[in-house]
């Protein structure tokens, strides 16, 4: 059953319709909590907690000499919150898992339209760097992988799409690589920075489709249809990485 709004809550909302009706732009200083009180009608201990609320939220910010204002939202500080408690059950934890699958694919556009000499330079780099480190050494290569696909995302061209990548990495870190991922991959890193060089839009997408191909396969070993077993698979999952 729903629950209703507490007091504070609903005080929080208020406050957000009254300076989209009053026409607040980005920028524009607050209301003081006296003036809050006020208007709305209710105390300055619940003004200051629906402040305090929203300035987590990232609506507003205190400035020196000027004091609270209007900002934009940090729109992923609730997803954020959520995944880094670690309570996700495992059904919310493979939904994340297969939309960051689905961005990188998805992205594949941007990149190659967004794609500069510069950009493809630091890809080169973090390649060549894979090539040179130990193949047993996974901790650096997981760590480039990383690296890797925080620049793809970075030529994208999105900053919300970036935020995004940087919070759903630690699904990607947290929850180790089957054994042998690299062995496994049908399209290396070294192969897309080349067709980013010299391919096609399509060919890049199918690329990436390709290279992710693990990910799909990991997919039942990570989040197994028997969710009594899941946690029990992760754990021997990461003993076996931890061992490779």
């Amino acid at each position: 059953m729903k629950k209703d709004p507490t007091l504070t809550e609903k005080t929080e909302q208020q406050i957000l319709g009254y300076v989209t009706e009053k026409g607040y732009q980005l920028g524009d200083i607050f209301p003081k909590e006296s003036e809050f009180a006020e208007i709305l009608g209710v105390s300055r201990v619940v003004i200051r907690e629906a402040l305090s609320r929203l300035r987590m939220m990232g609506f507003i910010e205190t400035k020196r000499k000027r004091g609270t204002i209007l900002k934009s939202p940090d729109m992923f500080y609730g997803v954020k919150t959520i995944v880094n408690s670690g309570k996700l059950d495992m059904e919310s934890l493979k939904d994340l898992y297969e939309v960051r699958i689905m961005l990188e694919i998805g992205m594949a556009d941007f990149i190659f339209l967004r794609k500069t000499e510069e950009s493809l330079k630091v890809l080169e780099n973090i390649v060549a760097k894979e090539e040179a480190a130990d193949v047993n050494d996974l901790e650096t290569l997981a760590s480039l992988d990383i690296q890797f696909h925080t620049a793809l995302y970075k030529m994208s061209g999105n900053k919300s799409l970036g935020t995004f990548q940087s919070l759903l990495n630690t699904l990607f870190t947290t929850y180790s690589r089957s054994k042998n991922w690299r062995n496994r991959q049908i399209i290396s890193h070294s192969t897309l920075v080349g067709i980013l060089k010299k391919g096609t839009t399509d060919a890049f997408r199918t690329g990436m489709r390709l290279h992710l191909n693990t990910r799909f396969e990991d997919l039942e070993i990570l989040f197994p249809a028997d969710k009594a077993n899941s946690i029990l698979q992760l754990n021997r999952l990461s003993q076996e990485t931890e061992r490779s």
